[in-house]
């Protein structure tokens, strides 16, 4: 029985070596197809690994269903968990929802696909750490794939201008700008929105496409492309202002009054001419 086990690992490990090396580097397939057939490869030779070893141990078929009657108890008290994560996994590698190298976004966790296991898969993060999830959750929660079917997304950059400036003047130059970056996709065209006037300044919204990888840096550089060509058409971009209209004053506010601290005593007021005082009083 032993034997038979570990020849069933020699020949799913050979196999799948075989199959990554010769078969799918050769052969066009979709993203995940690989690794979802080499795992039901392996699967496959590991189940029929165990069948020749319990029929080498001299285990009986009768005898097998009551080990198998004994297993479903165990499953119904303390492994529901565990087979859930199983039929979970299975779901994984025929429906592909989710796919090894898929950019996924999982509540707070958001990162890269780096394998989908029998019983959880690991996701790991844009600052490099490794989450393990159960396959359970991939299944019954909500996922974000931002790369199942297209691998682009669309960027919003806000930009915000003085009043008094010309908006067909401002969505000219976001437009321009957008055109001449090398990241910006030509297809869907780049466009840019007048979108409201704002507490300080006339809001714009500048929109065009990229690849999801590129997304950060592209962002990052628009918004200096921006800064640049506006200052460069003499363009304010304002910052929040605020006008303060009194509508009563106490009288006693125009008071001044100075404190002399050699003698601990007040001076005499100032007097309220309307000038600014002289320079050696």
């Amino acid at each position: 029985a032993g034997i038979a086990v570990w020849i069933a690992l020699e020949i799913s490990r050979v196999v799948r070596f075989f199959f990554e090396e010769e078969v799918a580097s050769r052969v066009v397939l979709p993203p995940g197809v690989p690794a979802t057939m080499s795992r039901l490869i392996h699967y496959t030779i590991i189940v029929i690994g165990l069948v020749l070893a319990l029929a080498a141990a001299g285990i009986q078929l009768g005898q097998l269903a009551i080990v198998v009657g004994a297993f479903g108890v165990g499953i119904g008290f303390g492994l529901q968990t565990i087979v859930n994560n199983f039929i979970s996994g299975l779901i994984l590698m025929f429906e592909r929802p989710i796919r090894v190298g898929d950019v996924v976004q999982l509540g707070t966790v958001s990162g890269v696909v780096a394998s989908i296991g029998i019983r959880a898969s690991t996701i790991r993060t844009w600052d490099g750490s490794e989450v393990v999830v159960p396959n359970g959750n991939l299944i019954s929660n909500e996922v974000t794939n931002w790369t199942l079917s297209d691998a682009t997304r669309r960027l919003e950059v806000p930009v915000g201008v003085a009043y008094g400036t010309d908006p067909e003047r401002v969505i000219e130059l976001l437009v321009a700008e957008m055109g001449k970056h090398e990241k910006v996709l030509r297809e869907p065209e780049p466009f840019a929105l007048f979108i409201g006037f704002g507490d300080s300044s006339l809001n714009f919204s500048a929109r065009c496409w990229c690849r999801y990888m590129d997304s950060l840096s592209t962002s990052s550089q628009l918004h200096v492309a921006f800064n640049r060509a506006l200052a460069e058409a003499d363009i304010e971009i304002p910052f929040p202002q605020r006008d303060l209209h009194l509508r009563s004053v106490d009288p006693d506010v125009g008071l001044i009054r100075t404190h002399d601290p050699v003698s601990n005593s007040d001076l005499p007021e100032a007097p309220q001419t309307g000038e600014p005082p002289d320079d050696d009083h």
